[in-house]
């Protein structure tokens, strides 16, 4: 998994997401999960929420959540993670 992989997808965000935002979302939830894994540091921690502000909207509310309550359980053993997500507001 590269940045480049999400910067790429991020390029594309408005013509994809706007024509297809649930298989948009779904392939960002792809390469975000081994991108969260792959790192620690607060700075790492704060683009993944950057990383799902973008996603925020693309899918209904309840889809969201669900994918963002995945990555804080996942990540439970790391507080700067879950610390960096509330203070996006996830």
């Amino acid at each position: 998994m590269h940045d480049g992989d999400l910067s790429l997808l991020n390029r594309y965000r408005e013509p994809v997401a706007s024509i297809a935002p649930v298989e948009y979302f779904e392939w960002y939830r792809e390469l975000l999960v081994p991108f969260a894994a792959g790192e620690t540091g607060r700075r790492h921690y704060r683009e993944i929420a950057d990383h799902l502000e973008e996603m925020q909207g693309l899918v209904p509310e309840e889809r969201f959540a669900e994918f963002v309550g995945f990555l804080k359980d996942e990540h439970s053993n790391r507080p700067a993670f879950l610390d960096e997500l509330e203070k996006a507001g996830f």
